[in-house]
């Protein structure tokens, strides 16, 4: 049972060309749209024409699922300020937020895509508490509920 999801920097883009990306190829660090489009053509499915449309690419587009009425876990949402990817990230975010999904967005505005991997950045130890405490409190949560229905199984067994 997946209790939480852990989404840092997502992956995700779309046929139009939008704000980060175009105000930010060819300056941020580690990442260009050329790179992004190498990386969706050979993730998507084998036979399927290039379309950075698909829903496995833009999830939050016009072909994306309709998740307002599916049960998903809470999840942690992480963007950058100099990640060409940061404004698909923010439409990720508000897409399962409208959808009415329980999502919270960790912003790094001085940081850029995959900083989390370099250990001597600050940001990427304060990532790893951010993290845990979210870790933490979604079991936490389930965890009391798992012990509350526990309690309720046992007021309701019959005395020998």
């Amino acid at each position: 049972m997946v209790v939480g999801l852990v989404s840092i920097q997502p992956f995700f883009g779309g046929e139009e060309r939008i704000g980060s990306e175009i105000r930010l190829n060819g300056t941020a660090p580690i990442l260009t749209l050329k790179q992004t489009d190498w990386f969706w053509n050979a993730f998507l499915p084998l036979g399927e024409p290039y379309n950075r449309d698909h829903p496995v690419v833009n999830v939050s587009g016009r072909y994306a699922v309709d998740i307002s009425k599916m049960n998903l876990p809470p999840t942690i949402v992480v963007v950058a300020g100099f990640d060409i990817l940061r404004d698909w990230q923010i439409r990720y975010y508000e897409w399962l937020k409208n959808s009415g999904k329980q999502v919270y967005l960790v912003d790094y505005p001085n940081m850029f895509h995959g900083f989390n991997l370099l250990p001597e950045l600050p940001e990427s130890d304060q990532l790893i508490l951010e993290v845990k405490d979210f870790i933490h409190n979604v079991l936490n949560k389930v965890f009391t509920s798992l012990i509350h229905n526990l309690k309720q199984m046992t007021l309701s067994l019959p005395l020998l």
